[in-house]
This record gives C-alpha cells, structure tokens and sequence, in this order.
C-alpha cells in the first residue's frame, strides 16, 4: 500500500511554483516553443505552421528555454 506523506501537497505546489517562477524569466518566444513542445506535446512542424517561425529556429528556442529553465532551477541566474 502506498501512503502518502503529508509534506507532498505543500512540497508539490512549492515545485510547481519554483518552475513557474522560472518559466516567467524565460525569453517570450522560448518560452512559447517549450510550451508548444512539451506541455502542448506538439511536433515542430505543428509548432512551425502554428508560429510561422522555421523548425530550425524553434529547435533553438526550445534548446535555449531548456538550458535557461536548467539554470532557474538549479539555483543558477535567478537574478538575470
């Protein structure tokens, strides 16, 4: 049986706001690739017809919102 602890609600809210935090400091179109990408699990000819930016670019703009999001949360350029 899996219990659940009563820390994992408070510790769960703490995280999703810690990535929204992160994601508010990402580049505007970084941050709409990522979105396009991972939450709306678009390819990037989807994203590209939808945008009207090349799939080159976004695969940048996505790599860039990546190492961005890695850095805000890993406690790195908080305050860039």
């Amino acid at each position: 049986m899996n219990r659940v602890s009563i820390e994992q609600p408070a510790e769960s809210t703490a995280m999703l706001e810690e990535i929204q935090y992160a994601l508010e400091r990402v580049e505007i179109e970084q941050r709409e690739a990522f979105l396009l990408k991972y939450v709306e699990e678009l390819t990037y000819d989807e994203m590209s017809a939808l945008t009207g930016a090349s799939v080159p670019a976004l695969k940048m703009r996505v790599s860039r919102a990546c190492t961005r999001l890695r850095k805000l949360l890993n406690g790195e350029g908080i305050h860039s």
